[in-house]
């Protein structure tokens, strides 16, 4: 599985979660750690948040959504914003509670 593909100046990030781990516990916590992940591999990409199209969210709880979405409201750049939707769904290790799917555009 690919973390990023890039095709032209599009970037695909797919399935970035947490660790996991014990330090990640909350959906904040995930949330954080995956966004900065996110910013990690966008910077490797030539690209930054600035710069997203379109984000899908998978959340193990729909009652985490108002807490995930306080984080990323914290995150996202408020003059970029992607188009972006959030979903319930099964995620695959019992200890996730968030999954983001990504659609970036290069700055080159």
């Amino acid at each position: 599985m690919s973390k990023l593909v890039r095709f032209g100046n599009l970037l695909f990030l797919a399935g970035q979660t947490s660790s996991g781990q014990a330090q990640a516990r909350s959906i904040e916590e995930q949330c954080l750690e995956v966004f900065s992940r996110i910013d990690v591999l966008l910077e490797q990409a030539n690209s930054d948040k600035r710069h997203l199209l379109s984000v899908t969210i998978y959340l193990k709880d729909m009652n985490d959504f108002d807490r995930m979405n306080t984080a990323w409201q914290r995150w996202v750049d408020p003059d970029h914003l992607p188009a972006r939707c959030t979903v319930q769904a099964i995620l695959g290790l019992p200890e996730l509670l968030v999954e983001f799917s990504v659609i970036a555009i290069a700055k080159d």
